[in-house]
């Protein structure tokens, strides 16, 4: 493989590539997409395009990009942030909405724990919110997804980020937070235990067998 690959700012012109790229990635691997058997299409429309609709709509987010790839296919990872917002709960059935409402809640949860910032609107525009993280198969154990994070919090601290939260589903994802960035991690849950609307979705998953958030100070970055 021809180490020609480069990160940079993710663009309203990479939103199609990087929708289906993420919808691929989040179906085949991620645990509570796989537990509420969300198909391909179904993340795709209701979950992945969406994500990066709104991402581009803020230059936070990085891809890394393969130019030894045909157009189209260049883009090879991404990390796709939002300035933190709560979101309306989503009343549909749909088995991505299940999702949707989880990330959510566990953004409800960092709010509770801090209310210095939940009772000020103008410091809840300074956390930002990492939405995707992905890796094109063949291309992991290349740090690429640490590289992009690295790029993204100093990116956000450039712009007077203060705080970053993640909500990690994949043994993979906790790694790299918790021991490669130094992420604090501020909330667990097993996903058995995890219920919304009378209903335990990820019953039954074990590998890794929790849900953990965590959050960054980004005073701390050097």
């Amino acid at each position: 493989m021809k180490s020609c690959y480069t990160i940079r700012q993710f663009t309203p012109d990479d939103v199609e590539e990087v929708a289906i790229l993420f919808a691929k990635i989040f179906t085949e691997r991620e645990a509570t997409a796989k537990a509420v058997g969300a198909s391909l299409n179904e993340y795709y429309r209701e979950a992945s395009k969406k994500v990066c609709e709104s991402s581009a709509k803020e230059s936070l987010s990085f891809v890394c990009v393969d130019d030894s790839l045909p157009t189209g296919q260049q883009i090879i990872g991404f990390r796709l942030c939002k300035t933190f917002k709560i979101e309306p709960t989503n009343f549909s059935e749909s088995k991505v909405a299940i999702i949707s409402n989880f990330m959510n809640d566990m953004a409800k949860k960092w709010l509770r724990e801090h209310p210095e910032i939940a009772e000020n609107e103008e410091m809840q525009r300074k956390v930002l919110t990492f939405q995707g993280l992905g890796v094109k198969t063949g291309y992991e154990r290349l740090n690429i997804a640490t590289k992009l994070c690295l790029a993204t919090l100093k990116h956000a601290k450039s712009l007077d980020y203060q705080h970053v939260i993640t909500v990690t589903t994949a043994e993979a994802s906790q790694h790299l937070f918790a021991y490669k960035l130094n992420f604090k991690e501020y909330y667990s849950i097993d996903f058995d235990d995890y219920e919304i609307n009378g209903q335990k979705p990820f019953y039954g998953v074990k590998k890794p067998k929790s849900i953990k958030c965590f959050e960054f100070d980004l005073n701390l970055l050097n």
